[in-house]
């Protein structure tokens, strides 16, 4: 019985660690670029110095900045941003079970 105790606890404290550092392991990512507008598929679309396209899925909802107004596009900004796992849909916009990686904005300042 003790050895079972034992056990539940071990499992107790591994599952609380990968908990604690998967929480931890969020990358934030800096970035300076030039807001080219918005994509086909309703992506933000940025191109930084070195013509690197970067392409984000979401913006954080309390950025007041509103990259849907067209007097935003070729200005530049410094954004942080994370990766976040997006679940794909169908033409229906049903939930294929599929997910990919995409760009999330925390972060967005007009640069100067």
């Amino acid at each position: 019985m003790k050895t079972l105790y034992s056990l539940a606890a071990f499992v107790l404290f591994i599952s609380a660690s990968l908990s604690f550092t998967s929480k931890i392991n969020v990358k934030e990512n800096t970035l300076t670029a030039t807001f080219k507008g918005l994509t086909i598929d309703d992506y933000f679309k940025f191109e930084d110095d070195n013509n690197k396209i970067f392409l984000f899925y979401d913006i954080k909802e309390d950025i007041d900045i509103n990259l849907y107004d067209d007097e935003l596009i070729d200005k530049k900004f410094t954004l942080t941003w994370s990766e976040i796992e997006i679940e794909l849909t169908d033409e229906n916009g049903d939930l294929t079970g599929e997910k990919k990686k995409g760009k999330y904005i925390i972060e967005l300042t007009l640069a100067k």
